[in-house]
């Protein structure tokens, strides 16, 4: 039945017609050498052997000058068009099925001629792709991912598109953060009465995905359509998304996030508001035909549709089913079957295609503020592509999609209904895995093992110095292209170090901790937002944010600054560690709380704290820490923490990146590099021997993003180290 729809639909195309695909001999002033002489027919291989000589023609009768020619899934038997058009070259019977000679070039559409013979010479016409972009192209479903009779992708490539709707890519436009941040709402209250008591406004709204669909959401935390707007979304304003706003209030300023996590909104590209996306283009976020109508990738424009990535949706018009004569661009020369319209472009195999979203130098974007000094060029928001550039994997070799669409050694074709007796124009020819990569554009907690498992080898050297266990700790990123973390600024790593001795968990009384990056229920200089009292912490922030059983953790600025080894402006080796952002801050002591009260916060005990100290109030880890868990504040704790962390114009950190103009710190680590930490713990007489553990923690969302948005936060194990000292 698979067959009878692909033949079906291949007729709708006039498949039959010569013109386009069995061929079409020369015309009588056609100057083609007939050249063409039988080979060996026989003999000892048993093989089929001839020249072909022909002409490849426009859809003008014009000749094509540097078209690629070779015979169909045979590559190295590829030959370049002379300027009048003609070629020859070589065929050798090597595979079952129907053989086919190929005409390809970038910019047309590919074609074929099957049934050729010895001596007779051929003529393929290819049709270029007219421009510009059709803005009245609508984008096409690609399906289920099941194996059906509906005319989609999944009919011919049930694989590769049950891949993609595992993938991120398929939920780009739906991702609930990017929702809510767009329209600057919290899921974390759920009625008008505790929207209120947080300080947020109760209104209706869209519904995301939905054409007219409203619904009532908490406005609260601001978001990129209050924040880069005037005259909605503020203090006694509509939402910027209310069905009640004046059009003269209506937002004009989008930020360009459709422009990447909605590429498949039909009509203009690029610059549309994301609301705009509902139907395929919500469900389906960055789906099959909008990828493969990419025609080329322009690095000097701004990312995303209509920008850098070119758009070229078809405009001729089609016969039968198809309104416009079919275009899908792609990385394979030969792919004549008419339905698919494959045009050849070689940038889908290279990192350059991938650059098109996930590199990015953004403008100050909040009205009245601008970037700092360091970025005029633009603040590097997403610098994956830079990242993957500057590394050790920078080659043809292991690009982006070697690791995040890896080859399916399972398969022979990406035409999952063939087999190898059909290969031809229709069913396609055998290919090497590298040729048919999985669609699942791997992100980093997908796979067994995941992708972030095995970026990153852990090693802990533990020495004693006196009283105290001295550790220093390497991780490097191994199994890398680019840094670790990458990609979305609120991805974050963190490193925790604990020891552990005959008497217990040793008591860190030196080295590096966790930063604010790590996560923190609240947090205060002491002598400034909280002072000591008589037994008492008296901190209003923190009395509002403490419960008995949790920790506060107490660190304090040493004047030392980390000089980690950088990304991007921060790798500059003439940047001194001062400019690098990260002053070490050394652990004083952790306290329990107790009780608290409006007087104060009780602790279960003291540390030798002087003003100035750094106050985070947290959580402990757990001694039988689970994967995935739910994620702890843990800033202050004996480790680091690994992220870009970016500023708004008022230098509060950690900010989406719509609101950044600044960069306070970028210390992920390179590929092929590693970062190093060094800690200290107090060692009791008769303590040893002692072990140290290291583990290092992939963290998605950061905390307080979580906390203020009613977002899931998790921590996931992603490495591991330990070592022992013996007395």
């Amino acid at each position: 039945m698979r067959l009878c729809l692909v033949l079906s639909m291949c007729a709708s195309l006039s498949c039959s017609d010569k013109s386009v695909g069995t061929g079409t001999p020369p015309s009588e002033n056609t100057e083609v050498e007939d050249t063409a002489t039988p080979g060996d027919t026989g003999g000892d291989t048993g093989l089929v052997s001839f020249e072909v000589t022909g002409v490849v023609r426009d859809a003008d009768g014009l000749p094509v000058a540097d078209a690629m020619v070779l015979v169909g899934g045979e590559e190295d038997t590829m030959v370049l068009t002379q300027a009048d058009g003609s070629f020859s070259l070589w065929y050798t019977e090597v595979r079952l099925g129907t053989p086919a000679i190929v005409a390809a070039k970038m910019g047309f559409r590919a074609n074929a001629f099957e049934f050729f013979v010895p001596d007779e010479p051929i003529q393929i016409t290819i049709r270029e792709v007219k421009g510009p972009d059709n803005l009245n192209y609508t984008y096409q479903n690609p399906g289920d991912g099941e194996d059906s009779m509906e005319e989609n992708c999944s009919h011919c490539h049930t694989t590769m598109v049950s891949d993609f709707m595992a993938s991120a890519h398929a939920e780009a436009t739906r991702n609930p953060m990017l929702q809510d941040l767009y329209a600057g709402v919290s899921r974390a209250f759920v009625d008008a009465t505790s929207c209120a008591e947080a300080g947020g406004s109760w209104e209706l709204g869209v519904e995301p995905g939905t054409e007219t669909g409203t619904m009532e959401k908490c406005y609260l935390g601001g978001g990129v359509l209050p924040d880069l707007n005037v005259g909605c979304g503020g203090l006694g304003e509509l939402p910027c998304d209310s069905p009640s706003l004046a059009e003269s209030d209506r937002p004009e300023a989008f930020g360009a996030c459709a422009d990447c996590h909605a590429p498949g909104i039909n009509g203009v590209a690029g610059g549309r508001d994301l609301h705009e996306a509902h139907g395929l283009a919500y469900d389906m976020g960055v789906h099959c035909d909008t990828c493969h109508k990419v025609r080329d990738v322009d690095l000097s424009q701004p990312p995303g549709v209509g920008q850098r990535l070119i758009m070229g949706r078809p405009n001729e018009p089609g016969t039968g089913m198809f309104e416009y004569i079919p275009v899908f661009y792609g990385p394979i020369i030969d792919v004549p079957n008419v339905v698919m319209g494959g045009s050849y472009q070689p940038k889908f195999d290279s990192a350059v295609f991938c650059a098109g979203c996930h590199e990015q130098e953004q403008p100050a974007l909040i009205e009245g503020t601008s970037l700092g000094p360091r970025w005029p060029e633009g603040l590097p928001i997403h610098s994956t592509y830079s990242e993957w550039l500057e590394g050790p994997y920078n080659n043809e070799d292991t690009p982006c999609q070697f690791c995040h669409m890896p080859a399916d050694v399972g398969a022979t074709n990406s035409v999952e209904i063939t087999q190898p007796e059909d290969q031809s124009v229709t069913f396609g020819w055998d290919r090497e895995p590298s040729d048919i990569r999985q669609h699942l554009f791997r992100g980093p907690l997908m796979g067994e093992p995941r992708l972030i498992d095995t970026a990153l080898y852990v090693s802990v050297d533990v020495w004693a110095d006196g009283d105290s266990i001295e550790t220093s700790v390497s991780i490097a990123n191994v199994g890398c292209g680019h840094a670790v973390p990458t990609g979305e600024p609120m991805r974050s790593v963190v490193l925790l170090v604990e020891a552990e001795g005959e008497c217990g968990s040793l008591i860190a009384n030196g080295g590096q901790t966790v930063s604010d990056t790590g996560g923190t229920l609240a947090s205060a200089t002491l002598g400034e937002q909280a002072v000591a009292g008589d037994g008492l912490l008296m901190w209003p922030d923190g009395v509002a944010a403490a419960e008995p059983g949790q920790v506060l953790r107490v660190v304090r600025p040493t004047g030392l600054f980390d000089d980690y080894e950088g990304i991007g402006a921060f790798a500059d080796p003439s940047m001194g560690a001062v400019d690098k952002g990260m002053e070490i801050l050394a652990p004083v002591g952790a306290l329990g709380v107790v009780a608290v009260s409006e007087a104060g916060i009780e602790l279960d005990g003291s540390v030798d704290w002087v003003e100035g100290d750094k106050l985070y109030l947290g959580a402990a880890w757990p001694a039988a820490a689970v994967d995935g868990q739910p994620s702890l504040p843990l800033a202050g704790t004996a480790g680091t923490a690994f992220a870009r962390v970016l500023l708004d114009g008022e230098g509060n950190r950690h900010v989406p990146h719509y609101r950044a103009v600044d960069m306070a710190s970028d210390n992920r680590i390179p590929p092929g590099s590693n970062a190093m930490s060094s800690h200290s713990f107090a060692l009791p007489d008769g303590c040893g021997p002692v072990d140290v553990r290291a583990t290092v923690l992939y963290r998605p969302v950061p905390l307080h993003m979580a906390v203020a948005r009613g977002w899931e936060s998790q921590d996931y194990i992603i490495a591991t180290g330990e070592s022992r000292w013996e007395p």
